[in-house]
């Protein structure tokens, strides 16, 4: 039985996104989801689409950290790629009600992320 605590939620969303795990990425989602990232808002589909684009470059996620208080959570976790980036600390915090995660802000060192963005334009479409 999966674990529905909201510790057990956030570990199962990093470990889904991290194995590209897009089945189980949706079910933890809510449909009326709100993700925040440099100051753009993306709803579930835009959330998702922007994590699909990234997964050519994803190796996977290694978890440090998970802290909770009612029904938030802050996830301290590295994003393995295989480009010159390497792992890069990521941060989330997520609001999670009703089993599903309704709102995600996530933080992060852009500068340390660009190499990333650069390998995925390079490799192209047919990458993505």
């Amino acid at each position: 039985m999966p674990d529905s605590s909201v510790e057990g939620i956030t570990r199962s969303y990093i470990q889904a996104v991290g194995s590209h795990d897009m089945d189980a990425l949706g079910s933890l989602l809510g449909e009326d989801l709100v993700a925040t990232f440099a100051g753009t808002t993306l709803d579930k589909a835009g959330w998702t689409m922007a994590l699909k684009r990234l997964l050519p470059a994803l190796v996977r996620n290694d978890i440090r950290e998970v802290f909770t208080a009612q029904d938030r959570a802050c996830v301290v976790y590295d994003f393995i790629t295989d480009t010159a980036a390497g792992a890069i600390r990521c941060i989330e915090l997520l609001t999670i009600n009703a089993d599903k995660i309704r709102e995600i802000e996530l933080v992060l060192d852009r500068v340390a992320f660009a190499p990333v963005n650069e390998a995925l334009s390079i490799r192209g479409p047919s990458a993505q």
